[in-house]
């Protein structure tokens, strides 16, 4: 395997949320990539090289970061600190072999969404990655309304807020567009697929 590798899984009707993962074993990689590949909606990168995460993290924004805890280079605790330290928008997930109560409270007091240990269970790992995904949802949500807030005067912020309505509702109705109109009151012109306004970017 190389030592950055991505891959697609299935797409979701509004946005595709994004998840690194980083250990040193290859293959513990493939087991998540195959976890996130059959069970989830998510897109998933893989390096097990964890000097490479700055550089990725550099390039990228990801939604989360799924991390074993004891790696050469850096350790789980390190990429952990990088992410509050910048104050990214990732979450962090450790998964690690070595789960002492000391590690977890470290963990927990900079932050860490979930602390597993290995063997992990199936159901375990998903559930805590959808839980870590919602959340961001939540996070991207609450950053958008905040800008439109923001927006002055009140035409621009009515407009803004226009747009955001009818983004929500292409989600939700994955843009069946006569449902929209039905639903919102809206005439057809007003009903667009949402775009990613530079207003309105959470990232």
């Amino acid at each position: 395997m190389d030592d950055h590798e991505t891959r697609t899984t299935r797409s979701r009707s509004f946005m595709t949320q994004t998840i690194l993962a980083v250990d040193d074993e290859p293959h513990i990689l493939k087991l998540l990539e195959h976890l996130i590949d059959e069970s989830t909606p998510y897109v998933i990168s893989t390096t097990h090289n964890s000097l490479e995460v700055p550089e990725l993290l550099n390039q990228t924004s990801y939604d989360l970061i799924l991390t074993d805890l004891r790696m050469p280079g850096l350790n789980g605790m390190d990429i952990l600190r990088t992410v509050k330290e910048q104050e990214r928008f990732e979450e962090v997930i450790i998964i690690t072999a070595f789960g002492s109560l000391d590690n977890a409270l470290a963990a927990l007091s900079l932050g860490v969404f979930d602390y597993i240990t290995k063997p992990f269970k199936r159901e375990q790992i998903v559930s805590s990655i959808d839980r870590a995904m919602r959340w961001q949802a939540i996070k991207r949500d609450g950053h958008r309304m905040k800008k439109i807030l923001n927006i002055e005067p009140f035409e621009r912020a009515k407009g803004a807020f226009e747009r955001e309505y009818i983004r929500r509702l292409s989600r939700r109705y994955q843009n069946d567009e006569d449902t929209m109109v039905t639903r919102s009151g809206l005439p057809i012109d007003r009903i667009v697929s949402p775009t990613r306004d530079e207003e309105l970017d959470a990232d």
